[in-house]
């Protein structure tokens, strides 16, 4: 990490810590002590409306959003991994312009990306930031649209999805029904189709056995007659005899 007089003397995420503070602080020499000591020359800022690259352009833009609001952020956490410091803090959003009770509370995450000034310095300078909002945020931060979007949208969109996850449901079940019963038709084919050739061949068995039967019973049949009609000459003969 860059350092600074007394910051080499305190830990890590203090120092971070009071990078963020001086950072999003109102007070201009805190800030520009920050961008000159932390930042890169050629650093970038980018948000959902803009984005800027250079130490001075970054100045220029605090300056600016400083103008428009009359109070600085609340920082409400920090975690630092070593490279990223990703910052949770509420932009306060009144401009000077506005009376003072008018003022919008918006969710914000600002994520700090940090690199070595040079191979193996182990000092660490910002290279960029980038800013982000969301859309829940937003809308919950203007009275009127936060009442509406809480009591009436989320309702609504809630209703329409149960309702919607019900008929999905439904179907789903009506179809695994279907391919229950497909599934038990298919097999109640099989099993007869199985049944069936069982009993044919059976009936094959019994039909060769019946023709078998048959050609025996009438071979008897014919070896019978021969021998009758063999016996009557024989006795024919004795007769004439």
């Amino acid at each position: 990490m860059s350092d600074t007089g007394s910051d080499a003397q305190i830990s890590p995420s203090a120092l971070i810590k009071n990078i963020v503070e001086d950072l999003f602080s109102y007070n201009t020499i805190k800030r520009r002590r920050i961008l000159e000591y932390y930042f890169f020359e050629n650093a970038s800022l980018s948000s959902p409306v803009m984005s800027t690259d250079g130490v001075l352009n970054i100045q220029y833009v605090y300056t600016v959003w400083q103008a428009m609001n009359r109070t600085e952020p609340t920082i409400n956490n920090i975690v630092f991994d070593g490279h990223t410091a990703v910052i949770h803090l509420t932009q306060h959003i009144s401009p000077c312009i506005f009376p003072s009770f008018i003022s919008l509370q918006v969710p914000a995450i600002t994520t700090l990306h940090f690199k070595e000034t040079d191979p193996d310095s182990g000092l660490l300078k910002i290279y960029s930031q980038e800013d982000s909002w969301t859309l829940e945020g937003l809308l919950q931060s203007v009275p009127l649209i936060s009442f509406w979007y809480d009591h009436v949208l989320r309702l609504i969109m809630g209703k329409l999805v149960t309702t919607t996850g019900d008929l999905l449901d439904a179907a789903l079940q009506q179809a695994e029904k279907m391919t229950q019963r497909g599934q038990d038709i298919q097999r109640i084919g099989r099993d007869m189709a199985i049944e069936n050739m069982e009993k044919l061949d059976v009936y094959k068995s019994d039909l060769h056995e019946n023709y078998l039967k048959g050609i025996r019973n009438w071979r008897e049949s014919c070896t019978s007659d021969d021998q009758q009609q063999q016996q009557l000459l024989r006795d024919q003969l004795l007769y004439q005899t």
